[in-house]
């Protein structure tokens, strides 16, 4: 007995039928020999974006640093909205480029000179 799913029924005149006419494979070769070799993509790494920042004490030089900003920037410094407005802490670490914004917040909340 036969499984009528395992029989495959041929349609007249399918099979006479060629996929592709050799003149489409012509062009197609022709095609591919017009196209110019790619260069190879460079596959590259990117760096670390992260910035290295120091951690644990402060040093004097950035005390010190610290200290000329707030003193550049004592008007927003005295205003509690004004500091988040400014983004006071960004800036203030990229002034002193070893700590990052919120060394820097802390830092100014356990030596705020005001």
């Amino acid at each position: 007995m036969t499984n009528p799913l395992n029989q495959i029924k041929i349609e007249e005149g399918l099979d006479e039928q060629p996929i592709e006419s050799k003149s489409t494979i012509e062009s197609v070769k022709q095609f591919a020999g017009n196209l110019k070799p790619q260069m190879p993509i460079k596959k590259t790494r990117r760096k670390n974006a992260r910035k290295t920042y120091n951690n644990g004490h402060w040093t004097q030089k950035e005390h010190r640093l610290y200290l000329q900003f707030i003193e550049t920037n004592k008007e927003i410094m005295m205003k509690s909205d004004m500091k988040k407005q400014e983004k006071i802490f960004k800036q203030m670490s990229l002034v002193i480029k070893t700590r990052s914004p919120s060394q820097c917040r802390s830092h100014h909340q356990k030596f705020n000179p005001f």
